[in-house]
């Protein structure tokens, strides 16, 4: 995992839009909510939208706006994209896949699997279980919440600096370390990237390879998801594909810039 990944859609997998199934011709009044919807993205300043929309009838597509600034492109309906968070629900899956196994149980404790990683301003991987940091129960602090990490990387002047570097999971986690947990594991519910960082790190302790892998071995491959890949801190997912554009602001208080103004190469 790497911080561009993070940046540009929270981890790691690429998808297909249309999911290589066929479009539907639908009467245009069944969709035209969110035509608007997607229209009026657009209109309110983000660059290009692809939506989709799939059911046992097949699938739906719309876009809007633009794949690329500088040429015009039109964005498309196969395009592929970085899904971010929905990547945890993949990993999740392997971790449910190894317990089936018998290879870990979710009951086991991070420190288990991790000794010693999750330690220091009240932390206690000894105290928190594998199925706490699936459902966000750890209480430990969300990485990407910490300001100085914030101002590195989200800000306009940190993001153009550091964009391509590349932080090792355990550097990551180390950053949450730094902070007290928002809860007592188990008694209060938070969001945080920081246990799906945690999570992988425990699919490599189990089976010696990397949650990329076991994605790959497991799900991508068997189910022939050939429109799904895992393209890592490379800087560009696999054709048919638009370009990503981010508003940045300058300060953590102040406006953010217009797309166009920040999509450099």
């Amino acid at each position: 995992m790497s911080v561009r990944t993070t940046l540009v859609a929270a981890t790691a997998l690429a998808l297909s839009a249309a999911l290589a199934a066929p479009a539907l011709a639908a009467p245009a009044a069944g969709h035209s909510a969110t035509r608007k919807a997607v229209e009026a993205a657009v209109a309110a300043g983000v660059t290009g939208v692809t939506a989709t929309a799939r059911d046992a009838h097949g699938t739906w597509s719309t876009t809007a706006g633009v794949g690329n600034t500088r040429t015009g492109a039109p964005r498309s309906p196969d395009d592929r994209f970085r899904v971010g968070s929905i990547t945890k629900t993949f990993v999740a899956t392997v971790l449910l896949q190894l317990e089936a196994e018998g290879r870990l149980s979710l009951d086991d404790t991070v420190d288990k699997w991790l000794p010693g990683v999750v330690t220091g301003n009240g932390n206690d991987g000894r105290r928190i279980t594998v199925r706490r940091l699936l459902n966000h129960t750890s209480g430990i602090f969300n990485y990407t919440a910490d300001d100085d990490f914030g101002r590195t990387y989200f800000l306009a002047d940190g993001f153009f600096k550091h964009r391509y570097d590349t932080l090792t999971p355990a550097a990551l986690v180390a950053i949450a370390m730094k902070h007290k947990p928002a809860f007592a594991p188990g008694t209060s519910w938070a969001y945080s990237n920081t246990n799906y960082v945690l999570a992988g790190m425990v699919i490599k302790a189990v089976t010696g390879r990397s949650y990329a892998e076991e994605i790959t071995n497991r799900l991508i491959r068997p189910l022939r998801l050939t429109g799904t890949s895992l393209p890592g801190t490379r800087t560009t997912v696999p054709r048919p594909s638009s370009r990503a554009y981010s508003k940045l602001a300058a300060t953590t208080t102040g406006p953010t810039s217009p797309p166009s103004t920040v999509s450099r190469d």
